[in-house]
């Protein structure tokens, strides 16, 4: 079977120009003859200012718009990328074949068809289907699950609390798992003394506690690094404890942002000094009874977002 041959462009990399309106006027003109338009996603590309330009202007052109993913950036995306992107087709480059991902991207942009003494096996047809999934769909999977509802992969939100809040912070933590927002928390394990959390990863399954050779302080500080934001569930306890303190602090040492919640009324004067001087600075979401729950949650999940949002 002959191949078929594409030709190939992109943009000029020596002439780049200094603006956005030369840049375009330098390589918008190849872009307006392509048919489809090929988006590579890397970790450069999620920043690079020329691909947010290319991806409008093709999306503006109205070009078919295809991406190649060597690296799940989906998170670091401008949220500009994501509408315009979302939706389009995706070819999983990173966890894939290479080869086999070349041939569902040679498939989606020239379909073979159906010619007198060439029959297609359903068996490839259903590869090249399956090769292909929309952008976002395939950010959040990962060898066909999905990890943000499973609470799987890198957390988006570490929930920061004491052990006598454990059942509303998990309905929260439900909360903004049904809203696409993976969480860490301590949920499922027995409490130990005087400790805020354990090193359960927030899903109901066997404990994990050292299972791969981390200690529980380590599994703490490499959840709060990866997270994006910090939820902190205030209660007269959990301010007294030790581990608020020690929370705190590694969400400042980590620059993460802080959102406090509160569970209990807690006078913030009854906190040590530490302490209250982090939180004096930030403004508490009341879900101190079941009335502010129900009316205040969604709140919570907007503050998230943004900071997700304001991130990427």
């Amino acid at each position: 079977m002959i191949p078929h041959v594409f030709k190939v462009i992109h943009h000029d990399s020596i002439k780049l120009g200094r603006s956005k309106e030369e840049f375009l006027e330098i390589n918008g003109p190849q872009m307006a003859t392509a048919t489809h338009v090929v988006v590579i996603i890397t970790d450069a590309a999620a920043a690079s200012p020329f691909v947010f330009h290319e991806v409008l202007f093709a999306d503006w052109l109205g070009k078919k718009l295809v991406s190649a993913v060597f690296k799940n950036v989906w998170f670091n995306l401008r949220p500009t990328l994501k509408a315009v992107l979302g939706e389009c087709p995706a070819i999983d480059f990173e966890t894939k074949m290479y080869n086999e991902c070349l041939d569902v991207l040679e498939h989606h942009i020239k379909p073979l068809r159906r010619v007198p003494g060439v029959v297609l096996e359903q068996a490839y047809l259903n590869k090249m289907a399956d090769g292909l999934r929309p952008l976002e769909t395939l950010a959040y999977t990962r060898n066909g699950m999905q990890n943000v509802l499973l609470g799987e992969g890198d957390p988006m939100v570490f929930i920061s609390y004491q052990w006598d809040m454990q059942a509303k912070v998990e309905d929260i933590k439900q909360v903004l798992e049904a809203n696409g927002i993976n969480c860490w928390a301590d949920i499922n394990m027995a409490p130990q003394p005087n400790r805020t959390h354990s090193s359960k990863s927030g899903r109901s399954s066997t404990a994990t506690h050292d299972g791969g050779g981390d200690t529980l302080q380590s599994l703490i500080q490499r959840n709060m690094k990866s997270s994006s934001v910090v939820l902190t569930c205030i209660t007269p306890k959990y301010l007294q404890s030790d581990n608020c303190k020690k929370d705190l602090l590694l969400a400042e040492t980590f620059n993460k942002p802080v959102i406090p919640v509160l569970l209990r009324f807690s006078p913030i004067e009854s906190a040590p000094d530490q302490i209250r001087k982090i939180l004096a600075r930030l403004s508490y979401i009341d879900l101190s009874n079941e009335r502010l729950y129900k009316q205040n949650i969604a709140l919570v999940v907007e503050r998230i977002k943004k900071h997700l949002t304001q991130r990427m």
